[in-house]
């Protein structure tokens, strides 16, 4: 084997650096606008944007807004409030993640993903659009409940993909170097991906999983998770191309 000249190296390094310009070449000049100019929030982590055109903000304290159609609109509409049972306490807890039924024009169910306390807990949940337009939190029907070691690495992003599944992310339960080996079990859902159906509850728990699962047919393993060794996925997307 012929060893690489320095021509040959020198070449090399200039079409990478070619290439490095034409990229920034490319890159448009961009402007950061205050989308809501009028509007203030507290500890806002989320947001999301209906197929109707409705947009919604999530607060980490326990709160859900409606956002005026007008950017430069005064006024908010509370459309989710579970703030009184203080699911935010410590850095990484709070309401951390929220997810829209496909269906949602005609079925009016809307997820959620909180932090419960004593003991420590992650819950994610599924209520119903009442009176007003808004959730009536008397609907709510427990979908997943994971205990928590720690306060941190809660993960919180719950997301319907292209398959009309619900994916939902979680921590590895947190502190240091993940001491309970938790992103390595397939016997916890901690430190993990979660794909279930919410339209497939059975007699035995409140929805469905999927049978393409990766995990579903090995010993011990939960059938829920989609992905695992997982430090703390905070927050996903789905690309559409």
């Amino acid at each position: 084997m012929k060893p690489i000249s320095s021509v040959t190296r020198m070449v090399s390094a200039l079409f990478a650096l070619a290439i490095s310009f034409t990229v920034l070449a490319e890159i448009p000049q961009l402007k950061l606008v205050n989308a809501y100019p009028n509007l203030k929030f507290k500890r806002p982590l989320w947001m999301e944007q209906l197929p109707d055109g409705r947009t919604f903000l999530l607060e980490q304290r326990g709160k859900v807004y409606l956002l005026p159609k007008n950017a430069n609109g005064k006024s908010t509409t509370l459309f989710f409030d579970i703030e009184k049972r203080k699911p935010y306490v410590k850095d990484e807890e709070g309401l951390l993640g929220m997810a829209f039924h496909p269906k949602f024009a005609s079925n009016g169910k809307f997820y959620a993903f909180y932090s419960a306390h004593k003991p420590l807990r992650s819950v994610v949940s599924e209520f119903r659009v009442g009176k007003g337009g808004v959730i009536d939190l008397a609907t709510e029907r427990k979908l997943l409940t994971i205990e928590r070691p720690f306060w941190n690495h809660d993960g919180g992003c719950i997301l319907f993909g292209p398959d009309g599944k619900l994916y939902i992310t979680h921590g590895d339960g947190g502190s240091r170097e993940d001491p309970h080996d938790n992103g390595q079990n397939l016997s916890t859902l901690r430190g993990t991906i979660m794909r279930i159906d919410v339209d497939a509850a059975s007699s035995t728990r409140p929805y469905g999983i999927p049978k393409d699962n990766p995990f579903v047919n090995r010993k011990g393993a939960r059938g829920e998770i989609w992905a695992y060794g997982l430090r703390n996925v905070w927050r996903m997307s789905f690309d559409r191309a």
